[in-house]
């Protein structure tokens, strides 16, 4: 979940916007200061021409002070209650009889939205002076935030909505992995992540055309062995009894069990369907691999611990068939050692290394040859592999002591054991 690119984005949108947020509010706290200074300065400033006007008459004070910018208003009751306080606290440069005057309330220092006003209140008669415009607060810090914060949001929907269709892309591959089904995603978009939809839709079709090309061929080779085995059947009864009767009536019968499972192991290695899970015996498993490869028991040294594994049984005779047939074949001593430990089984044969840069993962591919044999068309280790694969088991290899050892460990963490 950590590596989801949907959670990382989300993330560094989040620390950007508290990053953000935290850098306004510091221009806010900073603007604030800076305002509560200028109604400071601009109230000192008004202080003092009040003072300045005190020795004039009534009508000489009104015209000095609008003459320096000010109004005076009527200090209605009504109006006074819908001013508040401008000064949070009273500034250490203003002098020291104007402190005391506000802080016995003679003097108070107040504001709007928009004014800052000086009110007298122990004047004969009273006195309510003011400034238009000294009190205003510029918006503009919260309306560029504001604006951000939205082009923020709409950019991360974008962006989100941009990357939507990986989650149907990884949801179509994801049911194509389990159930074999794809789904096309068809996207008219003209983005990067449309133009992946678009080649993995094309992929897709191609990839099921030649399954359905693989199976009718498949399909046809079956019905073209079966023929001959069929004819081959019918005319055993015109033969008289004897060993060849014999020999070939198991040979027929042996032909029709290899079909039968070539057929199960090309679906399973397909993935069209899953492997018959049941509890197996190796050693018997063993014994019918023998018998199709028709060994004797001088080509065989086998240890059985007496466990059994859970497997498909049908198909896993398949497995060890090839295995013992390919140890044999290119074993120096045309022999083949299998041990069985709990769920492990090992299949051990004598011959000379593997050259360089020969591995268990390029040998297990279709049609690969590590050694010239006209008799071997390289798919033993890949129908291997593609089997237990299938099972979720584990195909390992190794060299040691001049003998080559192909182990399957036999366990799913998914399935139970004996």
């Amino acid at each position: 979940m950590t590596q989801s690119i949907f959670l990382r984005i989300t993330l560094f949108f989040l620390v950007t916007f508290i990053g953000m947020g935290i850098g306004f509010y510091t221009i806010h706290q900073n603007l604030l200061q800076e305002h509560q200074h200028h109604l400071e300065t601009e109230a000192g400033n008004l202080l003092l021409n009040l003072r300045k006007s005190i020795s004039l008459s009534p009508v000489l004070r009104q015209s000095f002070l609008k003459s320096q910018g000010y109004s005076i208003a009527e200090p209605h009751p009504d109006l006074i209650d819908t001013l508040q306080n401008a000064l949070v606290t009273v500034p250490a440069s203003y002098p020291e009889e104007i402190k005391d005057s506000l802080k016995e309330g003679r003097i108070r220092i107040l504001k709007d939205e928009n004014h800052l006003y000086v009110y007298l209140t122990k004047a004969t008669p009273p006195l309510l002076v003011f400034k238009t415009g000294a009190a205003k607060e510029s918006f503009i810090p919260e309306i560029l935030f504001i604006a951000l914060l939205i082009a923020f949001i709409l950019f991360y929907l974008l962006i989100i909505k941009t990357l939507f269709p990986l989650k149907i892309l990884i949801h179509s591959i994801t049911t194509y992995g389990k159930e074999g089904i794809y789904t096309p995603i068809k996207s008219t978009k003209k983005d990067e992540i449309a133009l992946v939809a678009h080649a993995l839709d094309n992929a897709m079709h191609k990839n099921q055309t030649l399954l359905e090309a693989r199976r009718l061929f498949l399909r046809n080779i079956m019905h073209e062995l079966k023929t001959p085995i069929t004819v081959g059947k019918l005319s055993l009864p015109f033969l008289k009894k004897g060993e060849e009767k014999s020999i070939l009536e198991r040979a027929f019968l042996r032909m029709e069990h290899l079909i039968a499972e070539l057929v199960r192991v090309e679906q399973i290695t397909s993935g069209a369907l899953a492997p018959n899970l049941q509890t197996c015996n190796p050693e018997t498993l063993i014994i019918k691999a023998k018998e199709l490869l028709f060994l004797g028991e001088e080509s065989i040294e086998a240890r059985y611990d007496g466990h059994s594994i859970y497997a498909d049984c049908e198909v896993f005779v398949t497995v060890f068939k090839n295995l013992i047939d390919n140890a044999i074949k290119y074993s120096t001593e045309s022999k083949v050692r299998i041990v069985q430990e709990h769920t492990s089984m090992r299949f051990y044969n004598r011959g000379e290394p593997w050259p360089s840069g020969c591995t268990l993962e390029c040998i297990s591919e279709p049609f690969f040859h590590h050694n010239e044999n006209p008799h071997s068309f390289g798919l033993g280790l890949y129908i291997v592999k593609s089997i237990i694969d299938a099972h979720n088991f584990t195909l390992r290899y190794r060299y040691e002591s001049d003998e080559h050892c192909f182990e399957i460990d036999c366990f799913n963490p998914l399935i139970p054991i004996d």
